[in-house]
């Protein structure tokens, strides 16, 4: 009897030491607090999705990548040829490529890709493909319409992410939401909208594209993304710990967090732009004029200086600055003229009034709604411009709303101002917000207009060259500075908070922090 115990005990002795090195791994799982403009994401679907979360980039592949160095490198698509007048590209396709559903990438994917892109949303990306044929299983032409110098960006952006035809077909409504399958380095494991995302490492991945040292699989095993609306809160959770990466850091924590040998701040050069977004179909404000008051009323500096700390720059165009297309004239440009404010009302019929409210003949009183999201940065500047507009002679009333919820409001048409960003490094945004058949949203500013019209079609479709796409578009932008549709104001760095479990590269060549990346990053 005592020979049998002695003989299990040995037996589970070394089943203990056999398994140990198994079970003594540890998984490895990075939270993040994802970026507070994302809430408001409904889906997935990159062929039907407005607004993009980070974590597609991680979930999808795109057809080609877009570095730091400002080079274009493979994706999906491994090369490619283009003609001498632009009318053609042929591309060759990657082999060997996976969807998390076990279905194939080919040329049959990209035809079909490519044409349902046409239906949704982003649909102007894909405008200049007239047509695509199968050469091969994994080579396709694109028949242009016209040259268009910009697909390279497009075909780089997270609205081009490619998904598995066959789950796509599959799933209908429900992809995107339930159900979210592509082939890249990170598969959607459950979403809880408001509060986290969970992704889990691709083990299959071997195919990285050219801008990343690790091909794949990731070493980071699962990626959770954290909703969390407070600021606070998110500033509280990487200090303890429980975060290792804070999106959009508020500047007011930076101090404390440079302070604290167990954080880092990594900055990268920006590609946001804060304004003020007016309703030109909301009275008074279908009055250029009006328009011109509040915008030359909102100082930039000053908003720069006591909301973020100079973490930024001011903006005084519709573009972020490193585009060649915001390099307008000074005098298009819209910056701080307190004076010329008061000139612009006074001519528009805007009397000052005893009480310092500027009126109309009859009596009525230049009061407007401002819309913000109800977050620090947001929030303060509104109260910034309020007090900015008060001197000018315009009430202003401050509405805070929830992300999720305000561009919901958009699409009603009912608001009159909102402070408000983007988030992107392409002239091409302009057709985007201002398009007038996106009314209420994108278009919060619900311009329509024939000549603006006129020469967004002549940016977007009539330019055979990056030289001519940049003069077309510098000549759109400096029509809609004119109008004064927005008031511009910030031009932020981005700024993340990381925690000292994070190892990464500092010479990566992904544009974005936590894009594609994150297959060369690792945690202690």
């Amino acid at each position: 009897m005592r020979k049998s115990v002695c003989y299990l005990f040995l037996m589970l002795l070394t089943a203990l030491f056999v398994l140990s090195p198994v079970q003594a791994k540890t998984e490895k799982v990075l939270y993040a607090a994802a970026n507070p403009n994302e809430l408001g994401v409904t889906t997935f679907n990159p062929l039907k999705v407005e607004l993009t979360h980070e974590a597609m980039i991680l979930i999808f592949d795109k057809l080609i990548q877009w570095g730091t160095d400002g080079k274009f490198y493979p994706g999906l698509a491994e090369s490619w040829v283009i003609s001498e007048d632009g009318l053609t590209w042929n591309m060759t396709l990657k082999q060997g490529v996976k969807f998390h559903d076990g279905s194939p990438f080919n040329s049959e994917v990209v035809k079909w890709f490519l044409k349902e892109m046409e239906t949704g949303p982003s649909g102007y990306m894909v405008g200049s493909i007239d047509r695509v044929e199968i050469t091969g299983p994994y080579s396709v032409i694109l028949h242009m319409k016209y040259p268009d110098p910009n697909m390279f960006f497009n075909m780089s952006q997270p609205f081009m992410c490619v998904p598995s035809m066959v789950a796509y077909k599959k799933y209908g409504e429900d992809f995107g939401i339930k159900q979210v399958v592509g082939s890249g380095p990170y598969k959607f494991e459950s979403w809880s909208p408001g509060n986290e995302l969970v992704l889990v490492k691709n083990n299959a991945y071997t195919w990285g594209p050219g801008m990343v040292k690790n091909k794949g699989p990731a070493n980071i095993d699962k990626i959770v993304y954290k909703d969390m609306k407070e600021e606070s809160t998110r500033f509280l959770e990487l200090k303890t710990g429980k975060l290792d990466i804070v999106f959009d850091m508020p500047t007011m924590f930076i101090d404390k967090i440079e302070k604290d040998k167990k954080l880092g701040i990594v900055r990268l050069p920006g590609n946001t732009l804060y304004h003020m977004v007016m309703n030109t179909q909301s009275a008074p404000l279908d009055n250029q004029l009006v328009r011109k008051g509040i915008a030359l009323a909102v100082n930039q500096e000053s908003i720069t200086k006591n909301v973020f700390a100079n973490a930024g720059k001011p903006a005084y165009t519709f573009l972020i600055d490193s585009l060649s297309a915001s390099h307008v004239d000074q005098k298009d440009q819209i910056r701080f003229d307190l004076e010329g404010s008061k000139a612009a009302f006074e001519e528009a019929g805007w009397k000052m009034g005893p009480d310092g409210i500027r009126i109309d003949k009859e009596g009525k009183k230049l009061t407007l709604k401002l819309l913000a999201k109800n977050e620090s940065s947001y929030r303060r500047s509104a109260e910034v411009i309020q007090a900015q507009l008060a001197k000018a002679g315009v009430d202003v009333k401050i509405t805070l709303m929830d992300p999720s919820s305000i561009r919901a409001y958009y699409k009603k048409g009912e608001h009159q101002l909102a402070v408000r960003s983007y988030d992107w490094e392409n002239a091409d945004i302009l057709e985007w917000f201002l398009n007038s058949t996106r009314m209420g949203y994108p278009n919060a500013a619900m311009w329509h207009d024939n000549e603006s019209d006129y020469l967004m079609q002549k940016a977007m479709t009539r330019s055979k060259t990056q030289e001519e796409r940049v003069e077309n578009f510098k000549e759109y932008h400096t029509y809609l500075l004119r109008q004064y549709l927005w008031a511009p104001f910030y031009l932020p760095a981005k700024i993340f908070a990381v925690g000292n479990r994070l190892v990464y590269p500092k010479d990566s060549l992904d544009r974005r922090f936590m894009g594609i990346g994150v297959l060369d990053w690792d945690l202690k």
